[in-house]
């Protein structure tokens, strides 16, 4: 079993057996790593600590190339985002972020640019003004290092450049993307969207989430946009996000 090394962020824990654990890391040059932390659960393990959903730090494991899991050596912490933390919201959030690079990021699919991401947001989080926007700007820009852009400029039925004249536009997320209002009619599962909140998701697409701060969204926009992000995230990837509810539920709380 050859000893592999690389920087790595928890972004999932199971339970396996009666004192072990399958973690779920993803890392910029081997992708998602799938490694079993032995014997974790016990209260003498050193790995205890070191393993909870988003620490970033340097992991190493015995790499199995046969075997679905690996073997967990040793990770250690390089920052917790303890500051972040201390937001139940922010905290909220950020589980979801995880969650939807473990869901639309397949195996093997090493991609150091969506590890940065990853990496950028869990460092952004604790400063931002406007979480929700940053999220989004975090989706969009998943979508799009993933492979999965939603088509923002040309109707995706009539492949016409979308008429910036029209006051609105329509998102189909069973096509990925957005038409215009005469091939939009007959679409049931529609979007209503403003030009603004289609400017906003352009612009999104391409943004360094550092510099969310930089950006403003009216309650419109996120409403918006949020509805377009989740139904094409929710038809492309079966169904709902588990972290949608707890997002929900944190929120009204809060």
């Amino acid at each position: 079993m050859p000893l592999q090394k690389s920087r790595a962020i928890v972004i999932r824990k199971q339970n396996l057996g009666e004192s072990d654990k399958i973690i779920t890391f993803y890392t910029p040059y081997f992708g998602k790593v799938r490694a079993v932390a032995r014997g974790v659960r016990k209260s003498r393990s050193r790995l205890g600590g070191s393993i909870e959903l988003l620490n970033y730090g340097e992991l190493v494991f015995f790499e199995r190339p046969e075997k679905d899991l690996h073997i967990i050596n040793s990770f250690d912490i390089l920052d917790t985002f303890n500051k972040m933390r201390n937001s139940l919201t922010k905290t909220t959030y950020c589980f979801y972020v995880a969650e939807l690079v473990g869901l639309i990021v397949s195996e093997n699919n090493a991609n150091p640019r969506i590890f940065q991401l990853l990496l950028q947001v869990l460092q952004t989080m604790s400063n931002v003004d406007n979480t929700e926007l940053l999220i989004h700007a975090f989706e969009l820009r998943l979508l799009t290092l993933a492979g999965y852009k939603p088509e923002l400029d040309f109707c995706v039925v009539c492949n016409n450049l979308i008429n910036l004249r029209d006051r609105r536009v329509y998102f189909i997320p069973r096509l990925g993307g957005i038409a215009c209002r005469k091939c939009s009619a007959k679409e049931l599962d529609a979007i209503e969207l403003s030009q603004g909140s289609r400017a906003l998701m352009k612009r999104l697409q391409s943004l360094n989430v550092s510099n969310i701060n930089r950006f403003r969204a009216s309650k419109r926009n996120s409403s918006e946009i949020r509805s377009a992000i989740s139904a094409f995230i929710a038809y492309h990837f079966e169904g709902q996000i588990k972290s949608w509810q707890l997002i929900d539920d944190v929120t009204r709380a809060c």
